[in-house]
């Protein structure tokens, strides 16, 4: 039979709900055990799929803080080079450099539209 995959919730209480409503299911299941034997899991089983489904929930959530991280490490790189564009143009004196300097540092922060 395959696995179930499920979101699991990310409030502490709605996790304990969930607990506390699998513990009455199986306090239930468990009063009918001498009918219902072959077809009832063990307490092993079910905690070895509700973590596998905890760490199926922790693998998506990792995977989404790594993808946010490379994009707040490229919108980094960008806010430096403007930075450094802006210094640039205060440092000159010749206003063409001081203009090209801002158009740059005006380009840069284009790019940050886009991530």
């Amino acid at each position: 039979m395959p696995r179930k995959r499920m979101t699991l919730p990310k409030k502490k209480e709605d996790i304990e709900k969930i607990v506390e409503e699998v513990e009455r299911e199986h306090h239930h299941e468990h009063e009918h055990h001498h009918h219902h034997h072959h077809h009832e899991e063990s307490d092993l089983e079910i905690a070895v799929k509700v973590l596998e489904d905890l760490v199926d929930s922790l693998s998506a959530r990792a995977r989404v803080l790594e993808s946010r991280l490379d994009s707040h490490s490229i919108a980094i790189g960008t806010l430096y080079r403007v930075v450094a564009h802006l210094v640039e143009a205060i440092a000159t004196d010749d206003e063409e450099s001081k203009l090209n300097s801002i158009k740059n540092a005006l380009q840069e922060l284009d790019r940050l539209k886009n991530l």
